[in-house]
Formats: C-alpha cells, sequence, structure tokens
C-alpha cells in the first residue's frame, strides 16, 4: 500500500481505516498493527469479528490474564487482545464499514 493514494473513511483514537483511490486496497491500522484487505475480505473480517464475543472466545494466557485471538489471512499471524482492545476493535471496524457504505452511497447520487 505504500504506492497508494490513500482517503480515510475512518478514524477514532487508535485506529484509522484507509482505502486506496485507485486500487481500492484498504488498510486498518489498529495501534501499532496494520492489515491490508481487499473488499471481499474486509467484509469476511468485519464479519468475523460480528461474530465473536469475548466471553466465549477468550484464553487464559500465561501472564494471568484473558485474552481473544483474532485470526488473519495469514496462517502465521494472530493479534491477542484484551476485552477491552477486543470491543474497540470490533466497534470501530463496525463503523468503519458502515462510513465506507455510507460514502459509496453518496458517490452512487
Amino acid at each position: 500500500m505504500s504506492a497508494c493514494q490513500t482517503e480515510i473513511i475512518y478514524q477514532n483514537d487508535d485506529f484509522v481505516f484507509t482505502r486506496c483511490i485507485d486500487c481500492c486496497r484498504m488498510g486498518l491500522m489498529f495501534k501499532q498493527a496494520m492489515i491490508s484487505f481487499d473488499e471481499l475480505n474486509f467484509d469476511a473480517f468485519r464479519r468475523y469479528l460480528e461474530r465473536m464475543d469475548f466471553e466465549i472466545e477468550k484464553y487464559p494466557f500465561f501472564d494471568g490474564l484473558d485474552r481473544v485471538v483474532i485470526e488473519t489471512y495469514h496462517p502465521d499471524v494472530q493479534f491477542t487482545l484484551l476485552e477491552e482492545e477486543f470491543y474497540r476493535l470490533k466497534a470501530n471496524v463496525i463503523e468503519a464499514h458502515a462510513q465506507l457504505q455510507l460514502i459509496e452511497l453518496i458517490r452512487k447520487m
């Protein structure tokens, strides 16, 4: 995505969601992590997060804290999030999707 001309679709605290004007590749940055998606995979990731519930998915980690493991599209890369982090990411992804839909609706007018 380094050569892309990105537009910020949604930004909130430590979350930024962008899309390239030319190739439509999407970038999700949460804290220090960044994931890029095509439209289909972003929508699948959003649906995956929407189905997840921290209480059901949590695992106790070696430090005694419960975390949820977020799978990515690369088998060797996962994210582990504390409860507050998980729900912030989930809410931000849902809001970014809503903003993306709103932008698309406006552009079609």
